[in-house]
């Protein structure tokens, strides 16, 4: 279940007009729920991704999380739109975000939440022993890709 919704977005964060253009792949000028519904489903998941170590999720309802979900969300339905401009303000609130749950994760920062009593899996994936580092992903492996 997404921590906010598409009539979040309209007052909070965009215009219809905007949200047309940036969910509609059709030219019927209506917004396309579907693909907005996706953007906050996979929002939803990064905040629960941050977060799951120290709270127990699905996270409660908050002003909080909806921020943070609504941040990563607009981030998501831009970048969609490879000609679209992401103005520095959305990648800002983004990026904010992330640093801000990379913060709840790591214990530096917390959120209006009761703390789990036990810890959740993170899901991110199998442990990589030190005589495997080697074949740990990075980032520079993306170079040419991106």
């Amino acid at each position: 279940m997404p921590y906010a919704a598409q009539s979040d977005l309209v007052p909070l964060r965009l215009t219809e007009a905007e949200l047309v253009q940036l969910t509609c792949d059709d030219n019927t000028a209506t917004v396309n729920a579907a693909t907005v519904s996706a953007a906050l489903e996979e929002a939803s998941g990064m905040v629960d991704s941050y977060c799951r170590g120290r709270y127990q999720t699905p996270l409660q309802t908050s002003d909080d999380v909806k921020a943070k979900t609504l941040d990563i969300a607009l981030y998501l339905l831009f970048r969609r739109r490879r000609n679209a401009k992401n103005g520095e303000i959305i990648r800002q609130g983004y990026d904010d975000a992330i640093a801000f749950l990379k913060d709840v994760a790591a214990s530096k920062a917390s959120i209006d939440q009761p703390a789990a009593d036990t810890p959740q899996s993170s899901l991110s994936g199998p442990e990589i022993s030190r005589r495997d580092h080697h074949l740990r992903f990075k980032d520079r492996h993306l170079d040419g890709y991106v």
